[in-house]
């Protein structure tokens, strides 16, 4: 029984040796048989040279075509911000918004545009021009200025829930306005006698932008001692002057009602005004007379004459 395993242990061993030896095409080559050959990416440099020079050349002419381009476009950009610039009046801010349409320049002319009709008192052309530049221009450098401006402007004009949506929005954008369109949302909370949410705000942009902005949280505590005050009554802004050349329609005034079942009111004749005589004028002093300093000059005496001797007595 044992030497019938060890002889099956013995001839699986046998049978596995040959499989363990090498075989001769495994065997290494000797030195001098190394193949000399070039590697396969030589080979691809040797057959597609010229192809490779060609393409390295359009490469760098791709570049430097690119450089040119991009050069040319920011010259044309400085240019265009160089006659928004140069533009004063409504009617150039027009033109030079029309025609630059969808370039920044174009949206800086309108936030121009906006500015000048504010100023000019026509406040809801200048709301129209706003409304254009943030719906037109999402990416331009001063969209959240420009959705702080129009929300300023809707503000003033009294219609609050606008400029609550359009503050958030100049919030979401987290650029420098944000933290005045927090305080601006926080005089509108106070303003509708909610002093928890305007301390929230005050509070948010103090922490956010405090180490952002220097006078920042001067500000947010400022208006965080205002809580609990009771706010001016708003005034709300004068109408837009009429503009020259337009005729303005008369006022229609109702006549005043009457009431028929009062008696008429009898007519009482006025008192005659007493005639107060005026006070009499006192006469004014007469100049005395000038008195003559120099005393009278008394005459010089007359000599008597003698009187006649009498006759002398007859005897």
């Amino acid at each position: 029984m044992l030497r019938g395993v060890n002889s099956s242990y013995h001839s699986r061993i046998m049978s596995e040796k040959p499989e363990q030896q090498p075989q001769p095409d495994q065997a290494p080559s000797p030195i001098g048989e190394i193949s000399q050959e070039p590697s396969s990416f030589e080979a691809f440099l040797d057959a597609n040279q010229k192809k490779l020079i060609i393409a390295g050349i359009m490469l760098i002419i791709a570049l430097v075509a690119y450089v040119v381009i991009d050069g040319l476009k920011q010259q044309e950009l400085e240019n265009h911000s160089a006659e928004v610039s140069a533009a004063r009046t409504l009617a150039q801010l027009e033109a030079q918004a029309s025609e630059k349409a969808g370039t920044n320049a174009g949206g800086t002319a309108l936030l121009r545009e906006a500015q000048l009709q504010w100023k000019d008192l026509q406040q809801p052309e200048a709301i129209k021009t706003l409304e254009s530049f943030v719906s037109e221009y999402p990416d331009h450098p001063a969209f959240a200025s420009g959705l702080a401006s129009l929300a300023s402007y809707q503000h003033k004009m009294g219609n609050l829930e606008a400029a609550k949506e359009n503050y958030g929005k100049a919030v979401e954008e987290k650029a420098a306005i944000s933290s005045m369109a927090l305080i601006y949302l926080g005089d509108i909370a106070r303003g509708e006698g909610n002093d928890e949410a305007a301390g929230e705000y005050y509070d948010r942009a103090s922490s956010e932008y405090g180490d952002i902005h220097a006078n920042i949280r001067q500000i947010a505590e400022r208006h965080s001692k205002l809580l609990g005050v009771s706010a001016p009554s708003e005034v709300k802004p004068a109408p837009p002057a009429p503009k020259p050349g337009a005729a303005s329609k008369p006022v229609k005034v109702d006549p005043l009602p009457t009431n028929p079942d009062l008696p008429e009111k009898p007519v009482v004749p006025e008192a005659p005004v007493p005639v107060v005589p005026a006070d009499p004028k006192p006469a004014p002093p007469q100049d005395p007379k000038p008195v003559d300093p120099k005393p009278p000059i008394p005459e010089d005496p007359k000599p008597e004459t003698p009187n006649a001797p009498a006759d002398p007595p007859s005897n």
